[in-house]
């Protein structure tokens, strides 16, 4: 994933795909990620929730990543995808990346 936290390359519509977010960058060494959840909003001035497009399975730590599988969206649809980690520390650690349901080559 580029610095810009936006998924490439687009996500296509209606498929399932693992998504994830590594939380090394944000995490002190040291601690570790007991738990997370994932959530998805329309990527618009005034999000709203986008349960409707998108199907979201459970979500597994793997070391310090988070990941998920989701499916769905709507082509041409700008998208948030909310991941928040707890850590060993009873921290919350809340991220946002942005993902585009577009046909890919």
């Amino acid at each position: 994933m580029p610095v810009s936290r936006r998924y490439s390359p687009e996500h296509p519509p209606g498929e399932r795909c693992r998504f994830g977010l590594d939380f090394s960058f944000v995490v002190p060494p040291g601690v570790g990620i007991v738990s997370g959840t994932v959530a998805i909003f329309t990527n618009t001035a005034s999000p709203q929730p986008a349960d409707a497009d998108w199907t979201i399975g459970p979500v597994e730590v793997t070391g310090r990543t988070l990941s998920a599988e989701l499916g769905g969206g709507i082509e041409g649809k700008d998208y948030q995808v909310r991941w928040t980690a707890t850590d060993s520390d009873g921290n919350v650690w809340p991220r946002t990346c942005l993902v585009l349901c577009a046909p890919t080559s």
